[in-house]
């Protein structure tokens, strides 16, 4: 593994021979993504909360029959 700074990357290299599940270097990505969004916003984190929260309702109100008979 190689990490590597830039002035404006961040830059992480793996070997190809890595078995890696696609699925949690998603979420993993996904989370630093957050990370990248919020830092740059002025709302305060009660409120990042709320909207991840309503966010998060919304999502199960529209796939819940997915996974409930």
């Amino acid at each position: 593994m190689q990490i590597q700074r830039t002035k404006d990357e961040l830059i992480i290299r793996f070997s190809s021979a890595i078995n890696i599940n696609i699925d949690y270097l998603q979420k993993f990505l996904d989370y630093l993504r957050f990370m990248e969004i919020s830092s740059k916003s002025e709302a305060t984190e009660e409120q990042i909360l709320e909207l991840a929260n309503d966010i998060n309702q919304s999502w199960w109100q529209a796939n819940k029959s997915k996974f409930i008979e």
